[in-house]
């Protein structure tokens, strides 16, 4: 009975640790990203990000909105869900983006905005500019 108990504890104290320890949100900080994709910059896009920073630099996730915001919006305004997973290093800033309809790879040279390209199933080589700042706090 004792060596059950002990083991339980054991087991009890190592499974406390390992979620301490393996929980990167724990020091999550807010962001906010907006930008631009496409040639002519007809896509607006705007989120709100969660900061984790790594020994690499910080990788930073979250709900984004898509919206068209060109000339050629035949039938109003088309907006699209999606979800961003971002890892920005000293020299780049890689990623992805997945929608319903498509998953995109991001990759960006380290400036401000990040200005790379965005490859999708649907179009290659697509221009992508993205700024991510601190969020502003609110005050009550």
């Amino acid at each position: 009975m004792t060596a059950r108990c002990a083991s339980g504890f054991g087991l009890a104290v190592a499974s406390a640790v390992l979620i301490f320890v393996g929980t990167p949100n724990a020091q999550a900080q807010s962001y906010s990203a907006s930008g631009q994709i496409g040639y002519l910059g007809e896509w607006e896009i705007k989120g709100s990000l969660a900061k984790t920073a790594t020994r690499a630099g910080a990788d930073y996730s979250g709900p984004v909105t898509l919206r068209h915001v060109g000339l050629c919006s035949v039938n109003g305004i088309e907006q699209k869900s999606g979800v961003v997973q971002l890892k920005v290093s000293r020299s780049r800033l890689e990623g992805t983006l997945a929608m319903d309809d498509d998953n995109c790879r991001i990759d960006a040279s380290v400036s401000h905005p990040f200005a790379g390209l965005l490859n999708c199933r649907n179009g290659q080589g697509v221009p992508i500019n993205l700024s991510i700042d601190e969020a502003a706090a609110s005050h009550p």
